[in-house]
């Protein structure tokens, strides 16, 4: 994908009913989840900080949660009351309109990978893209050794 919103990214998706969206998994801020959700009570996966989930509503949040082994998205209103066992905090994130990401995939611009939970509240964002490859059979387990600038190699 050719967009810099996301080169590099991990996306977690989720069906919205008019489309798709998504938030990005691998771009922590350096802003603490409690100097902006003081309230949230959801306990916090590390690291504790607000994620960059995506060019769209970045004023808003979106949350991750786990609970009874499965990932939940909620809004920030809902995560406060919410039971999870974990939990991550995203600003903003990616949509598509209805048909949009399926004309991106089959043209080649995304690898469509099954998620974890482990990748979703992982304690090594900056590692997830890597991490993501190498679990993958076949050929496509080589793009974890793909350089951040391929002009440098």
């Amino acid at each position: 994908m050719l967009d810099a919103n996301f080169d590099g990214t991990v996306i977690y998706l989720f069906d919205t009913g008019d489309g798709t969206a998504g938030v990005v998994l691998n771009r922590p801020t350096a802003i603490p989840v409690t100097d902006v959700l003081p309230g949230l009570t959801a306990a916090l996966a590390e690291p504790a900080v607000v994620f960059h989930g995506g060019p769209v509503q970045v004023e808003h949040g979106v949350v991750l949660g786990l609970a009874d082994s499965e990932i939940h998205v909620l809004d920030v209103e809902a995560a406060a009351d919410a039971t999870c066992e974990s939990a991550r905090v995203f600003a903003g994130y990616a949509g598509w309109e209805a048909g949009q990401l399926k004309g991106e995939i089959d043209a080649g611009g995304w690898f469509v990978i099954d998620a974890t939970s482990g990748d979703i509240l992982t304690p090594d964002p900056g590692g997830l893209w890597r991490a993501v490859f190498a679990r993958q059979p076949g050929a496509i387990r080589w793009y974890r050794n793909f350089p951040d600038d391929p002009r440098l190699n």
